[in-house]
């Protein structure tokens, strides 16, 4: 795994429909599930764009409400500090995640709120 280095790089996140509340998306789209090992999925915008990302993951048969973006900084701030990491697929060779191992629990679902607040901010992204 190579860290990305370019800490301004937009990593894009595909929001399920079902963590979109009234104002956005719920914190539950930038914590990772347990079937994810820990590691929260992005795609990179060195590599593709916003709407190419939404529409390859839905070419998957995933579902997704819209393409938000946050930084490798924003995933770096403290307190939690959580690293960004290339993590090209054979499906995908745009994929990095941020990796979660090492935080408690508690810790995750505070950078998940953080995380949640700087999206927001930026607004969706795509469509």
């Amino acid at each position: 795994m190579t860290k990305i280095k370019d800490l301004t790089e937009l990593q894009f996140r595909q929001v399920n429909p079902s963590w979109m509340e009234d104002d956005g998306p719920s914190r539950l789209a930038f914590i990772p599930t347990k079937k994810d090992g820990g590691l929260l999925s992005l795609d990179r915008s060195a590599s593709t764009d916003a709407k190419s990302s939404f529409e390859d993951f839905e070419a998957l048969g995933l579902r997704t409400a819209g393409t938000f973006g946050l930084t490798p900084s924003e995933f770096e701030e403290e307190p939690n500090p959580v690293s960004c990491y290339e993590s090209p697929l054979a499906h995908n060779p745009h994929h990095s995640h941020a990796d979660f191992n090492g935080l408690s629990n508690g810790e995750k679902k505070k950078k998940s709120q953080e995380l949640r607040r700087k999206a927001l901010s930026r607004g969706k992204i795509h469509p």
